[in-house]
């Protein structure tokens, strides 16, 4: 975030990547380094721009009166204990890794109108690792269902593994590792496959590039809100809290009025 923050103030159009911030004072700083500069501020969150995730969104019709169902189950990588993730000032894991399903939930559930109140329930295997080998469960109050599980009890043979499921409307769909989509709508079904491997990379660094896709950056302020209130969730050892994105929204703007 500081290094963002200098570049914006010279007017520079800067690509952060993730996590663009690990706490709500460097959050409230460079919202407003934004919204004062003429330059442009782009997310490294990529899984938005997947092709498996823009098929998706094609394929999918959007009932703003249904809720949306999204399962990651993530084999992230194993990590020794002085891993750089693992820092005080790093946020936590769920910043350097967990952000990403928390950011892809957001984005999906911005395609209809995002909710206000979630409940969040948090389990861990290992007290003394709160961030390593956890599931996280969320309920909206508007019926959206969200369950993130990051295993890391070994190291994947290419990297992060993800298997993830999505039920909406008259969809049901399954992403094997961002390598093949599965979509059944009733009879209908739809299959693609992706070589490489296609989680959303170019797509998100070739946003400042005019890129087909561009991200819209009040979006990633909301994921990145969810995100920093589960990370207080691991540090404090909290397992059921409640977040309401209009009330963040509310303490964010208190915020850069005091800066």
């Amino acid at each position: 975030t500081p290094y963002a923050l200098q570049s914006l103030e010279r007017g520079i159009d800067t690509y952060i990547e993730k996590p663009v911030a690990v706490d709500l004072a460097q959050l409230a700083a460079l919202v407003a380094a934004a919204r004062r500069s003429k330059a442009r501020v782009f997310a490294g969150y990529n899984r938005p721009f997947a092709a498996a995730i823009r098929t998706l969104r094609e394929e999918m019709s959007i009932d703003r009166g249904k809720g949306l169902t999204l399962q990651c189950f993530v084999s992230g990588h194993a990590i020794a204990p002085d891993h750089w993730y693992r820092r005080p000032g790093e946020g936590t894991r769920v910043c350097g890794n967990i952000g990403h399903w928390l950011d892809l939930f957001t984005h999906l559930l911005a395609w209809r109108g995002l909710p206000d109140r979630l409940e969040i329930a948090l389990t861990v295997a290992d007290p003394a690792e709160p961030d390593d080998n956890l599931a996280i469960a969320i309920s909206s109050d508007r019926g959206d269902l969200f369950s993130v599980v990051l295993s890391s009890r070994t190291e994947p043979f290419e990297g992060i593994n993800e298997t993830i499921n999505v039920q909406h409307n008259d969809t049901i769909a399954k992403i094997d590792d961002f390598r093949r989509l599965t979509l059944w709508q009733g009879e209908r079904l739809v299959q693609r496959r992706f070589w490489p491997k296609d989680v959303g990379h170019s797509g998100a660094i070739g946003q400042p590039f005019g890129g087909a896709m561009q991200r819209d950056w009040d979006e990633v302020v909301q994921s990145t809100q969810l995100m920093l209130h589960i990370a207080d969730m691991v540090r404090s050892g909290a397992r059921l809290s409640a977040f309401s994105f209009r009330e963040n929204a509310a303490r964010l703007a208190r915020e850069i009025e005091a800066l």
